[in-house]
């Protein structure tokens, strides 16, 4: 089969829709399939660069990124909720020389994406957040999730990541776009039951199904929690929750939590309770695996409904039980009083009693570790890439031009 995957951004670009998308190519190529994948980014007039496992990555920018402060980070130039001529453009040129079974489509590509596939390829679209019913895909509105999503209520939707006038004309763009985009879609992929849940709010014409985020699970035999350890990973954002965290710390004798941050920096930390704490910057690979393993929970305090987020996936691997907010899709992935402890989200206090709950009690820890290790095994690349491989099969049964 061959498949064309598109996508806002792919690595190097950091992020985990980027990394989502490399994971799902490298899977794909290593089960006997053809891949290509479109990305955002300055387009390179030569041959298509191959990644390191050998997959074309065709790079095309985008037309509103030509215009000046349409980004905050000129660097990071997202697809915009319609079709980009520019990227349309580049999506047509490879789907025309690479001719796949089936694109599949990640970010707000989708729009471009759905514009070249019309009637001539079955388009899957995978569901990362809540970007066709939110502006700023994260469905937060001041310190709670938006109940309504898009519309004229996002003109005072609080929060720095946009002004006004910029989310004004994103929602009444997707006000427009979403509807077209959904006549054209074969089958959306939500990343957890939340994500599906707030889009079907919507009646999509076309079928949502869940399947998870995965990742590639680490070599080597579960290693019980050994200490005391907090870890958090993740940066200082407000919506990921490390100031909850560092006031539920606050109430804990330093003894007995010592945190580990990983990501944000100790200038970036919002909140009381540094003291003691220690930032260890940003970390990948190894480096990253080894503060899982040294760590005995892993907290996840996230304010926003995270729709199915890479850390939990990590430390289930790892065989740490996760503390997190009952929220979004974390309740997917931890099972309350089995893989981890659930609380309210922005509650220090229930997420200091969780913490000492757990801490307080090593059988506990070790069966709940034990438990996380096991319950992995579901999100491994291998297992996920082979539901994702038979829903294309279903599309293609089922797809026909219209």
């Amino acid at each position: 089969m061959r498949v064309l995957l598109v996508s806002d951004f792919y690595p190097p670009a950091p992020g985990g829709l980027e990394a989502h998308v490399r994971r799902l190519g490298h899977g794909l190529v290593r089960a006997g399939h053809d891949v290509e994948v479109v990305a955002g980014g300055p387009a390179d007039p030569g041959a298509a660069p191959r990644d390191d496992d050998g997959i074309p990555v065709h790079r095309g920018g985008t037309s509103v990124g030509r215009l000046p402060g349409a980004y905050q980070q000129a660097d990071r130039p997202f697809h915009p909720p319609w079709p980009d001529r520019e990227f349309q453009r580049r999506i047509s040129q490879v789907a025309g020389s690479f001719g796949p079974d089936v694109v599949h489509a990640h970010g707000w590509s989708e729009f471009s994406a759905a514009a070249v596939c019309r009637r001539r390829h079955p388009l899957v679209v995978t569901l990362h957040d809540y970007g066709l019913r939110c502006p700023k895909k994260n469905l937060l509105r001041g310190e709670h999730e938006c109940t309504s999503g898009r519309g004229m209520r996002c003109v005072t939707c609080p929060g720095a990541e946009q002004g006004a006038a910029k989310r004004a004309i994103l929602s009444t763009a997707l006000g427009r776009t979403v509807p077209r985009l959904d006549g054209r879609v074969a089958l959306f992929l939500a990343v957890s039951e939340h994500v599906a849940a707030r889009h079907r709010e919507t009646r999509l014409q076309a079928s949502v199904e869940v399947i998870p985020n995965f990742l590639d699970l680490p070599a080597g035999e579960f290693q019980a929690p050994a200490g005391t350890g907090i870890l958090y990973v993740g940066p200082a954002d407000r919506h990921k929750g490390l100031s909850v965290l560092l006031a539920a710390r606050a109430r804990l004798p330093a003894a007995l939590a010592p945190l580990v941050v990983v990501g944000a920096g100790a200038g970036t930390a919002a909140g009381t309770g540094t003291a003691g704490v220690e930032f260890a910057g940003r970390l990948t690979g190894d480096a990253l695996w080894q503060r899982y393993q040294a760590a005995a929970i892993v907290v996840v305090p996230s304010i926003w409904p995270e729709p199915c987020p890479t850390v939990v996936l990590e430390a289930l691997a790892s065989g740490r039980p996760v503390v997190g907010s009952r929220t979004g899709g974390i309740p997917d992935l931890v099972e309350h009083g089995r893989t981890g402890l659930l609380v309210p989200p922005d509650d220090p206090v229930a997420l200091a009693a969780a913490i000492a709950e757990l801490l307080g009690d090593r059988d506990r820890l070790r069966a709940m570790a034990r438990a996380a290790w096991q319950s992995a095994r579901s999100f491994d690349t291998t297992a996920v890439v082979a539901r994702i491989e038979s829903t294309y099969g279903k599309v293609l049964a089922e797809w026909s031009p219209r």
